[in-house]
């Protein structure tokens, strides 16, 4: 196809794309696109190309849109007449991830104004936004303070004594945390999941790329082999996180293609029947599609119900755990990511998963949900025998080494990490990845010292505090005093 009738169909009225060679006519999909129409828009009658890989695997746009939408492939020798992709708005000046050189970050915080000044708005406000007015998101970051230590003193935690390593979902590494599933990395950076997997392996850490990954899902596998190969090192694994999406053969096709690729675990994400309210996403959207002159923006008053659902399945049950774990292999490992209540735990742990993964999604889904801790509490409350029954993994808001030990202490096996290491990928690449692993080490292993212990089996719940957390947990006013 000539790229010069390419450049007419450029409007909300007749929009067409190029996306590796091939042109496509995406105008019936300008509602349905989950990043919005302006996406769309600003590469109407051009060259989609670099715009679509940051944040989509190559197959994407062949298994969405229509054959009939498949317009066939463009003539290459006209490929000068295709249009400039549009641009919104000027670009935002940048600050130079080397103005604050990387050995001044010296705690997991420093790196989010860095990111924020390195990486675009769509990135930042991708990573950063939450939940209506933030406060499960802002919730997460605090409760970590409202436990506090109980240290032991005079004991022998001589370096050459001290070991942070366990193992998560029974496979082994040499930290209790791991980078959590965090979609479409490559807007922070463009090594994206490659990266963060290249920094698990260097670290012995495990990594758990999303669905919705940036980089293609055997080859993220195919870097972490790759790296541990180098090293000669095998303590770090990858688990492969599921969203279950409507079509019965999408979901097994992915978990398929998980087990060939190599993943070692299998995170099904059960809060997510459909998208949170995320206001700063659709804010940004609007304007972006204001600008570029979309026929009809999104409209807050008009959104049909359920249309932000996309490809996810609203209809998962417990039920549907049999034909994901047939498809899995019942000898392999699995949780359940997105446990709220200590009686969905109560169910996951009958259900035989490998972990509970107790999460309220980075405070990105329901407002006012309960942060992992308060979660914990309960559970230790109403049924503790679940932390015999299976692995409790959890994530919100942490930031420091410390902290991670507070939810051992409690009962979790391992705490994942999603914002903080997404900003210092964006910020420094892999070596901000690298920097910020380092960190949490350090200051894992200086709070063990300083509570007396020298191994992650020795914590238990009389090195915390729980009573500020537990009086603010209704109904557990008296909580503390049974632990």
């Amino acid at each position: 196809m000539d790229a010069r009738e390419v450049a007419k169909h450029a409007s909300a009225t007749s929009c067409w794309v190029v996306i590796h060679g091939n042109v496509y006519d995406v105008t019936d999909y300008l509602g349905e696109h989950p990043g919005g129409q302006a996406l769309l828009l600003k590469c109407a009658g051009a060259d989609a190309t670099p715009e679509y890989t940051k944040v989509h695997a190559t197959s994407t746009v062949q298994e969405t849109l229509p054959k009939s939408k498949h317009l066939g492939p463009l003539d290459g020798s006209t490929r000068q007449h295709l249009r400039s992709v549009k641009k919104a708005k000027p670009k935002e000046p940048k600050q130079p991830p080397g103005s604050l050189q990387l050995a001044l970050c010296v705690r997991l915080a420093d790196f989010e104004p860095i990111a924020r000044a390195a990486i675009s708005r769509q990135a930042y406000t991708y990573i950063s936004s939450a939940a209506d007015t933030l406060q499960s998101h802002h919730d997460n970051l605090a409760q970590w303070s409202k436990i506090t230590f109980i240290p032991r003193v005079l004991r022998d935690v001589s370096a050459s004594a001290m070991d942070t390593s366990t193992s998560i979902l029974g496979q082994p590494c040499a930290l209790p945390f791991f980078i959590a599933a965090t979609g479409l990395a490559s807007l922070t950076h463009p090594d994206g999941e490659r990266a963060l997997a290249t920094a698990a392996a260097l670290r012995g850490i495990h990594f758990s790329p999303s669905t919705y990954s940036s980089i293609p899902h055997h080859e993220v596998a195919q870097a972490h082999r790759q790296t541990l190969q180098k090293i000669s090192f095998t303590n770090s694994s990858l688990f492969f996180q599921l969203y279950v999406h409507n079509g019965r053969d999408k979901t097994l096709q992915l978990i398929r293609d998980a087990r060939e690729a190599g993943y070692g675990g299998l995170l099904v994400t059960v809060d997510t029947p459909c998208v949170g309210n995320r206001d700063e996403d659709r804010r940004l959207k609007i304007e972006d599609e204001v600008a570029l002159g979309a026929a009809q923006p999104v409209n807050s008053d008009k959104v049909v119900p359920g249309s932000n659902s996309g490809q996810l399945a609203r209809s998962l049950t417990w039920a549907d755990l049999a034909w994901i774990r047939e498809a899995w292999g019942h000898d392999r490992p699995l949780a359940l990511k997105g446990i709220q209540s200590a009686e969905d735990a109560r169910l996951a742990a009958d259900a035989g998963v490998t972990a509970v993964y107790l999460s309220n999604h980075g405070g990105r889904q329901l407002h006012s949900a309960p942060s992992c801790l308060a979660t914990l509490l309960r559970i230790r409350q109403q049924c503790p025998e679940i932390l015999d029954l299976c692995e409790v993994v959890v994530d919100g808001g942490c930031l420091r080494g410390g902290d991670v030990l507070k939810a051992i202490c409690l009962g979790a096996k391992a705490v994942g990490l999603g914002r903080p290491l997404l900003y210092a990928l964006g910020a420094y690449g892999m070596e901000g990845v690298l920097k910020a692993i380092d960190i949490l080490k350090h200051e894992l292993e200086t709070t063990m010292a300083l509570l007396g212990v020298t191994r992650l089996g020795q914590l238990n719940s009389s090195y915390v505090n729980v009573a500020k957390l537990a009086h603010e947990i209704d109904g557990m006013d008296s909580y503390s005093s049974k632990l």
